[in-house]
């Protein structure tokens, strides 16, 4: 599976509250399951919230999976960004 970037633009999503943020989740989640019982490839790993833009990682089988999930799931997918390589950086001076 490729990874991807995927860039949500949601007006105030830094003042989400966290119990709708769960609510959000929850049901991307449900989507998400059933998908793979589709037999769809698709996996969340992880988002950030920054400003008024929602940044998830994704891995699936291809960009079009991505933009089923966000329109099953009613949340936007304004870019999608496939992730070519990952940079791991330790600046820590312990």
């Amino acid at each position: 599976m490729n990874k991807y970037l995927i860039k949500r633009e949601i007006e105030g999503a830094y003042q989400i509250p966290s119990e709708k943020l769960d609510e959000i989740g929850q049901g991307s989640e449900a989507v998400l399951i059933a998908m793979r019982n589709e037999g769809k490839k698709i996996e969340q790993e992880h988002s950030y919230i920054a400003g008024n833009n929602v940044f998830c990682v994704y891995k699936a089988e291809s960009e079009e999976i991505i933009k089923e999930h966000a329109e099953r799931a009613g949340v936007p997918a304004n870019e999608i960004t496939l992730i070519s390589s990952i940079l791991e950086h330790n600046t820590s001076n312990n």
